[in-house]
């Protein structure tokens, strides 16, 4: 029924000719319409007010579709007592009123007068968005409709109206138990066809393939919608934070009033999908090796499983959304679920004692606000989880700007949002708004206080001259004539390898090198030798060079330590007979007389330590006493090797690491070195892991983030 206002209505009661005017109510809109909807959750009637032009619907009870069917009254009084006269409800002008300030709201009035006119003024200059705003808004969600399939639909919802009967939904699954059973036959067949994905080739028929199976997807939702006797009014491509994914407009939907019908239309989605999979997983077993074949795999496969992981969350709205909002029959959910949550917090934490939006059970209550609260966990770190996807995959600038958005949109912008709310609407300042206050005061203080007068970092306590002791060729060890905590001098043996190879090399020179010494010899006794023996002296030159540096390689076989010191460590599996390549680590020398600690800081902290700075070490070893020390030289450049193994992550130790060319540990990010001077306390004289706490200058948490980003933006953006 159309819900206009009649011209020329009149109240039933005139008022009399001195008399001012009554009040009038907003006249609707001509173009809106008023449809039965499904009973509300306590069997209640309910009625769908649609919007054609927006493409709205909204879900009014009992009580308001009486006052609207009389609303051409005009009068409110009129309109209170027709209803008290015609129907068992009672009525007020209080409801009149919030009625007609729900219709202003909701756009769905004429502007027939000057402030009608202001007012729509006032809503388009709202509703008018920056560039940043647009940029904004458009970068988390946008559509771009590229079809009106209505009439396409309609035809084929006639045509294809088999696939919703018993006999299609059985031969489906019986299609899906014999493709599973046919391809568990030869599994390791079919598990092979992913591979042929590692291709050019193969990377576009992924795309195609995933894109037919979404195209699917979104006409089951439509062919289930027509069938249902909805408008579809547009298909297309909506992006998500830039990812693009076809889309539906199936918003008539809720003016279907089973809500049965209602999740068939979420869920024929995934159902498209699903039916598709199981008549891939069957034409596999029959296709021969090629790209059908591999375009079957990825529907039986990947597509409806991507489908399920990504339509089934309630969060977002998808599938699991509009099928969520089906089972607890809340039209808008997340609009509802988000004005109670906000009104929950506004409660909880200032204590304004506004009235609850909408009437719930308390079961019900506490569902919908921690869905709220479920939602805008999941969207933040989603949102967020983009952002450093595309940070690591694509562009860092962007990815960084994408992040602060992130951030702004979902942290900040609420609060600062509430709190000119607070300012605006001249709130008074309960306990409950003291304490809160006070909280974040505190938190903001803990923030942006200069408190933190320490840098805690890793380090290592130790022997100053300390080496490891790696091999300098490949060898075979044949003898070993040191042990752990023995004491070497400088130039002593530690090791003795050898190699049959170089021996027999070395052994072939020299012996060529005799031989040419002799020819050389006998050369120039001949009258015409002359040249003879030139050309066998740059032979033996070569052959020389050739000698000594396979005699060089040789004595590089014998191990010798580089200054006196005692042995603290031998390599793994370091026996006679086992083989070792170069750089393979051999043994720990260290000099124990002469101690000190070796502290590795983040470039983040570098600018905060001074030269001579008091400092402890706690070590690892909960039995032992910390140790006092004095920063002693504070490295200049970043360390691209970490020279101490003890700290490296992959070998338990703190400093995040990877392994480099040659066995180097490479760290993730630039780390310096600080040399820490003990001063007394028990000095440990094996080396010990620890954490070293360095007097520095007091920074905020808050600068240290801000010059953190800074830094940040400043190196990846190339400046």
């Amino acid at each position: 029924m159309s819900v206009a206002s009649t011209a020329g209505a009149t109240a039933d009661a005139a008022a009399g000719a001195g008399d001012p005017p009554p009040p009038r109510v907003p006249q609707l809109r001509e173009e809106l319409r008023l449809e039965a909807g499904p009973a509300s959750r306590d069997g209640a009637p309910t009625w769908t007010l649609h919007d054609p032009v927006a493409g709205r619907l909204f879900r009014i009870g009992w009580r308001e579709f009486e006052m609207l069917a009389r609303w051409h009254l005009g009068d409110p009084a009129t309109i209170v007592q027709r209803v008290a006269r015609e129907t068992p409800l009672t009525v007020a002008i209080e409801d009149i009123d919030e009625l007609a300030k729900f219709l202003v709201r909701g756009d769905l009035v004429q502007a027939t007068d000057a402030g009608g006119v202001a007012r729509l003024v006032k809503q388009a200059r709202a509703t008018r968005k920056s560039l940043a705003m647009w940029a904004i808004k458009n970068y988390l969600f946008i559509r771009l409709p590229l079809a009106r399939p209505d009439r396409f639909l309609a035809v084929a919802a006639q045509r294809l109206a088999w696939i919703y009967t018993p006999a299609f939904a059985l031969a489906t699954m019986l299609a899906g138990v014999a493709g599973a059973y046919l391809v568990s036959r030869q599994w390791d067949s079919f598990i092979g066809s992913f591979s042929y994905f590692f291709s050019l080739e193969g990377a576009v028929l992924a795309f195609l393939s995933v894109a037919i199976a979404k195209a699917l997807h979104e006409l089951g939702h439509g062919l289930t919608a027509k069938r249902y006797g909805c408008n579809i009014p547009s298909m297309g491509i909506a992006f998500m934070v830039m990812y693009p994914m076809l889309y539906t407009d199936t918003t008539s939907v809720w003016r279907l009033g089973d809500p049965r019908k209602r999740a068939a239309v979420a869920a024929s989605g995934m159902a498209a999908e699903l039916i598709l999979a199981c008549y891939a997983l069957l034409a596999w077993s029959f296709l021969p090796e090629g790209p059908l074949r591999s375009l079957v795999f990825v529907w039986a496969t990947s597509t409806w499983i991507l489908s399920l992981a990504v339509n089934l969350s309630p969060f977002l709205r998808f599938d699991g959304y509009y099928l969520f909002s089906d089972l607890l029959d809340i039209p808008n959910l997340q609009e509802r679920a988000f004005a109670l949550a906000r009104w929950w917090m506004r409660r909880t934490l200032f204590g304004i004692d506004d009235p609850q939006p909408e009437a719930w059970t308390p079961g019900l209550r506490r569902l919908l606000i921690g869905y709220a609260f479920g939602t805008w966990l999941y969207r933040f770190f989603l949102f967020v989880g983009i952002a450093v996807l595309v940070y690591f995959m694509f562009f860092k600038i962007l990815g960084l700007l994408l992040f602060v958005v992130e951030i702004w949109w979902f942290l900040a912008r609420p609060v600062v949002s509430e709190m000119f709310e607070w300012v605006r609407a001249g709130r008074r300042m309960t306990a409950r708004a003291v304490v809160t206050f006070t909280a974040c005061g505190l938190v903001l203080a803990v923030l942006a206080v200069p408190w933190r007068g320490t840098v805690a970092v890793p380090a290592l306590i130790g022997a100053e001259q300390r080496t490891l002791v790696v091999a300098q060729a490949v060898g075979q060890l044949k003898e070993l004539p040191v042990a752990v905590g023995d004491r070497v001098s400088a130039g002593e043996v530690l090791a003795r390898f050898g190699s049959p190879d170089l021996d027999h090399r070395l052994a072939q020179a020299q012996r060529e090198e005799a031989s040419l010494r002799v020819q050389i010899q006998m050369a120039q006794q001949e009258p015409d030798g002359v040249a003879r023996a030139q050309i066998l002296r740059r032979e033996l030159q070569r052959v020389s060079a050739e000698a000594f540096g396979l005699q060089d390689e040789r004595d590089r076989l014998t191990v010798r330590a580089p200054f006196g010191g005692t042995v603290m460590e031998l390599g793994e599996a370091l026996v006679p007979g086992e083989w070792v390549r170069p750089g393979e680590p051999l043994l720990l020398l260290a000099d124990p007389r002469h101690v000190t600690i070796d502290a590795y800081v983040g470039e983040n902290d570098l600018s905060r330590l001074s030269a001579d700075a008091r400092a402890f070490l706690v070590l690892d070893d909960p039995g032992l006493a910390r140790i006092p020390a004095r920063v002693a030289s504070i490295g200049e450049t970043a360390m691209r090797a970490l020279p101490d193994p003890e700290l490296a992550s992959i070998h338990g130790g703190r400093v995040a690491t990877r392994q480099g060319p040659n066995g180097t540990l490479v760290p993730e990010t630039p780390v310096y070195r600080i040399r820490l001077q003990p001063e007394g306390g028990a000095v440990p004289t094996t080396m010990m892991r620890g954490m070293a706490w360095i007097d520095a200058a007091p920074e905020s948490i808050l600068s240290q983030l801000w010059r953190l980003a800074v830094g940040l933006a400043i190196r990846e953006s190339g400046f």
